[in-house]
């Protein structure tokens, strides 16, 4: 039995109708996470690159700006909650239904370590270095704090999507606020020390090694923009709004980060920015010092609230993932169909929390929080460069079979994001980052052999299911 016809529509059980345009778009913001981004990225980029931090954000964003250009095109084409797996499934024809089953499961791999690795673990990082008494003292207390945070947002996600949303969307606007005004200050403030060098690899004596492997956690910085499309079901006239959505976001995270990027690495000094890395919370150290206590403070809540709105997002996007494939009678039990009251799939929500607990307690344990969620974040980052990669080269083929190609978009911006992913990928592997962050690849490809190895299965037992995995679309 083959799926359904492209462009046959089904019916949604989710709260369809629901998202206006800056609800859906506050979905990325959040598991963007831009004040969070600031505290943790920017200390590990700083730690490879020192002063060209803002180099690389630039670069990394341009990049970052193809994939969301990739996912923009498709959003125009397909709305579903599993979106990455129902682009492929109208990618390559011969090829749709293993591409639909790898890269829809591998997203919701992406969203499922995002949520534990850089929201979860990433706050209870963030405020282990805030407080370092208190973890030197107490260097179990980050297990409680996670299960309060990942209970916490399990109960948002399980209210209902509209909730959930509207408190990311208003936190996050005033974060971004808050991170542009605080950051044009900062670079007033330095005055004749601003300068063009952070954004060339002059500081790094332009080793291009060096650059590359950088660029892998810098695109990474950028995360989460496109995870505005798992609500595309939920979004009000989806295929204008998510697209809309998806621009109007690229603009807004660009600019702030870069901005941050450079007023940070300007006040702190070019040639200081090695040094950068070896602070615990070096962005809190500059606006204590230079923008004073009431705003440091106010800093704090936002980076806090960020990891925590990053967690809301992601948990949102692996949910509604899980739910899509549950809908096709995929991995999932059909019991994870049923709708709640709140209009969500509830017995999800309780297990993508339960599990999310149990992936954040181990890595924590083994690793430590702080390194475990490195590591969860580079590994999950592998599967989604694989899958924008593969949705640029698909999309070419896609315009051409429906007659509606556009060269620069479907060809030549698709293609060469396509080919730097595919180099960025290359860069996980070697020159790996030391250990034990050099095994998040392994931990990856295993993943990754797993979902071959399930889709054979499917494919001898269940074929009926196989074919129409990809599908739905409203």
């Amino acid at each position: 039995m083959g799926g359904l016809e492209e462009g046959e529509i089904k019916k949604s059980s989710l709260a369809v109708n629901t998202l206006t345009m800056w609800e859906a778009l506050s979905q990325g913001l959040g598991t963007n996470g831009p004040a969070a981004v600031t505290a943790l990225f920017f200390v590990g980029l700083a730690g490879l690159i020192g002063g060209s931090l803002p180099f690389v954000l630039v670069l990394s964003f341009f990049i970052y700006l193809g994939m969301t250009l990739i996912t923009y095109e498709w959003s125009r084409e397909v709305s579903s909650a599993y979106s990455w797996a129902a682009y492929h499934k109208r990618g390559f024809k011969k090829f749709g239904s293993f591409f639909s089953f790898f890269g829809g499961l591998g997203y919701w791999y992406y969203y499922l370590l995002g949520y534990t690795g850089f929201a979860m673990l990433g706050l209870s990082s963030f405020l282990y270095e805030l407080f370092p008494s208190i973890g030197y003292h107490y260097p179990w207390l980050w297990i409680p704090l996670t299960i309060i945070l990942i209970g916490e947002t399990t109960f948002l996600a399980y209210m209902g999507i509209k909730i959930s949303m509207r408190y990311v969307l208003y936190t996050g606007l005033a974060e971004i606020t808050f991170l542009i005004i605080t950051s044009i200050y900062l670079i007033i403030y330095a005055g004749p020390r601003n300068s063009i060098l952070p954004f060339t690899p002059i500081p790094i004596k332009n080793n291009l090694t060096t650059l590359f492997v950088a660029m892998m956690l810098g695109i990474a910085t950028f995360g989460g923009l496109n995870s505005v499309v798992p609500v595309a079901e939920e979004t009000k006239n989806p295929k204008k709004n998510v697209p809309l959505a998806l621009a109007i976001l690229a603009f807004i995270l660009g600019f702030t980060l870069i901005l941050s990027s450079y007023a940070q690495t300007i006040i702190f000094g070019v040639n200081n920015m090695f040094n950068y890395a070896n602070y615990p919370d070096p962005g809190i150290l500059i606006y204590e010092k230079y923008l004073g206590g009431i705003i440091t403070a106010l800093y704090i809540i936002f980076i806090v609230n960020s990891f925590n709105s990053s967690g809301v997002s992601f948990g949102t996007s692996a949910i509604r993932t899980a739910y899509g494939f549950a809908r096709d009678g995929i991995l999932f039990p059909k019991s994870f169909t049923k709708i709640n009251r709140h209009k969500v799939p509830g017995n999800i929500v309780l297990f993508n929390g339960g599990l999310s607990l149990v992936i954040a307690l181990v890595a924590g344990i083994l690793m430590g929080p702080f390194t475990a969620s490195i590591f969860l974040i580079l590994s999950n980052t592998v599967f989604s460069f694989f899958n924008h990669s593969l949705a640029g080269i698909e999309l070419g083929v896609y315009h051409k079979r429906k007659g509606s190609l556009n060269i620069i978009k479907h060809i030549v911006v698709p293609y060469l994001t396509s080919f730097m992913l595919i180099i960025a990928i290359i860069y996980v592997v070697y020159p790996a980052p030391p250990p034990p962050l050099n095994y998040s690849a392994w931990i990856a490809g295993i993943y990754a052999m797993l979902l071959i190895m399930l889709y054979v299965y499917y494919k001898r037992k269940f074929p009926d299911k196989i074919n129409i995995v990809g599908d739905f679309s409203i």
